[in-house]
């Protein structure tokens, strides 16, 4: 299945780690005062919070956090078999380790050659980064880990692959990493000798929901095809404390679904 969305050439500002500048916005209507707020967080207790994403200014293109027409994340529910779904068509090579924290998430950036095809298309890995808790549900059910894969085509068409991770056995893939996790804000970790895969975040069953969405950070734009692996990964509870010591509570609250389909892929 094909992203049925263009997307005008949006910059990387827009997907990877998100940068804003200053901007008037005034809820007294009086250009004289400003309140731009020119970072994001996770406690809606403050004004940098969730329900105040739609205040942000950012560099280019409509801030859309306020919108409910297609927002992520959002509760699977209800969803629909369909039979002309297929397989996700997975190419990944290996990439070098480059791990950054970029003040909201850990974020691994990828160099080697990785795609996911839809319909003939070529969709370019750019990176993935992780949520604690996790950013979707299912049927009300949270997870304590969430993965997100972003892909790029040529067209700047974007399709995000989220995979959830629940408490089990120690998860080999991430046992390479948890020790070398950057635990502070434009922290990094590079080694160009240690290779990974991505494809070790996938399930072996490969069944999936898939719906029409947004960025889950400001400016919650509404580009994004979303591809949810059903079948969840394990992790251990040391795993799990160690992302979240590091990450905390950096989920989106749930969003309203307003009329749109979730399609189930069945393997």
């Amino acid at each position: 299945m094909k992203p049925n969305i263009f997307i005008k050439q949006l910059p990387l500002i827009l997907i990877l780690p998100f940068l804003f500048t200053s901007c008037n916005s005034d809820a007294n209507n009086d250009p004289s005062e400003t309140d731009c707020i020119e970072d994001f967080n996770y406690d809606d207790t403050t004004k940098e919070g969730p329900s105040n994403w739609y205040n942000f200014c950012v560099a280019e293109g409509e801030n859309q956090c306020g919108s409910t027409v297609r927002q992520t994340p959002v509760d699977i529910v209800g969803t629909i078999d369909d039979p002309m779904l297929t397989d996700l068509n997975f190419n990944y090579e290996a990439s070098t380790t480059d791990i950054i924290n970029n003040g909201h998430t850990i974020q691994f950036n990828y160099n080697g050659s990785a795609t996911l095809n839809l319909q003939g298309d070529a969709y370019n890995l750019l990176q993935f980064h992780f949520h604690t808790q996790s950013e979707h549900t299912v049927d009300s059910k949270q997870y304590p880990l969430e993965v997100h894969l972003v892909h790029q085509n040529a067209s700047k068409d974007l399709a995000v692959v989220g995979v959830f991770f629940e408490l089990g056995s120690e998860n080999s893939f991430l046992n390479q990493f948890i020790t070398h996790l950057p635990t502070n804000k434009d922290d990094s970790y590079l080694d160009m000798n240690m290779n990974y895969n991505a494809s070790d975040l996938f399930p072996t069953n490969k069944s999936y929901y898939t719906y029409e969405g947004s960025l889950t950070t400001p400016p919650c734009s509404e580009i994004v095809e979303w591809f949810v692996m059903e079948t969840p990964l394990k992790a251990s509870q040391a795993q799990l404390d160690a992302l979240a010591d590091i990450m905390h509570d950096n989920f989106r609250p749930i969003q309203p679904l307003n009329g749109r389909t979730i399609s189930r892929y069945v393997q």
